[in-house]
């Protein structure tokens, strides 16, 4: 006599429908296998944020440590312009991962345009601080700088460095979420786009505010140097910034799109 395999009854949209326990266990494989690929996934975007950002913040604190704290002299464009040339780089080689942000003021205003989703922001910024961190403990432990020289200088004062993050953080997300959501025409120019946004800021605005407009770049060595009176420059300025951009991007692009939202969180990312 055969023997009666077990079902189990479910309600589907109203229906009854029965899942044998084969169909059971290929239903918990499959469950297990999306888990594990959504774990490797967040792994990889917060591992990959926390490279790039060690990098960028090498591309800015590197050189001023080499300038500045041994005196050895590199020239204004190379400290100001190389932090550029580093962000091109990660976003060419992690941007497809987590989106390259490298940038909690990035990470920010993906979300608050609506490409990135607001639960994922606290790991992102999280991560990014602690590769600035890494990157200021790499610069201090390797080349033992004069640390007092070091601390950010504002030519001209806080208030006018506040404001001029405020702008030049405009800019630059500016260009980065409009090039997110040309990413398909773009392609690999995206990287140099953002990249050149930077080295124009970087230079612009340099001696006046050091051209942060990224507190996790700025705030992680500094705090290695025993922390800074002008952080709340370093904050709000690009925060205001960000918050201007996104709202000159509604104006003059309307809302997102599909490409900005790939681009942002990575071809990988959910």
């Amino acid at each position: 006599m055969r023997q009666r395999q077990e079902v189990q009854t479910v309600s589907r949209g109203g229906r009854l429908s029965r899942i044998t326990p084969q169909q059971r266990a290929k239903l918990e494989r499959e469950r297990r296998k999306h888990r594990e690929r959504d774990w490797r996934r967040h792994v990889a975007c917060y591992t990959a944020e926390f490279v790039g950002t060690l990098i960028v913040t090498l591309g800015s604190f590197g050189p001023l440590a080499i300038q500045d704290g041994l005196g050895l002299h590199l020239g204004y464009v190379v400290v100001a312009g190389s932090t550029g040339i580093a962000t091109m780089v990660v976003i060419y080689a992690l941007g497809q991962v987590s989106g390259a942000h490298t940038n909690p003021i990035t990470t920010i205003a993906f979300a608050l345009r609506g490409d990135f989703d607001w639960s994922r922001v606290p790991g992102y910024v999280a991560v990014q601080f602690l590769g600035a961190l890494a990157a200021g403990a790499l610069v201090l432990g390797i080349l033992h700088p004069d640390r007092s020289a070091l601390h950010a200088k504002l030519a001209l004062g806080p208030w006018p460095a506040f404001w001029l993050e405020i702008v030049l953080t405009a800019i630059l997300v500016l260009v980065a979420i409009s090039t997110a959501k040309q990413a398909r025409f773009l392609g690999p120019q995206t990287a140099f786009a953002n990249g050149a946004t930077t080295v124009f800021d970087r230079l612009v605005g340099y001696h006046i505010s050091t051209a942060s407009m990224n507190p996790a770049r700025t705030l992680g060595p500094a705090l290695l140097l025993g922390g800074t009176q002008d952080w709340w420059v370093f904050t709000f300025g690009p925060l205001i910034g960000a918050v201007i951009a996104v709202a000159l991007l509604h104006l003059i692009q309307g809302g997102p799109n599909e490409s900005e939202a790939e681009r942002s969180a990575g071809v990988e990312g959910d």
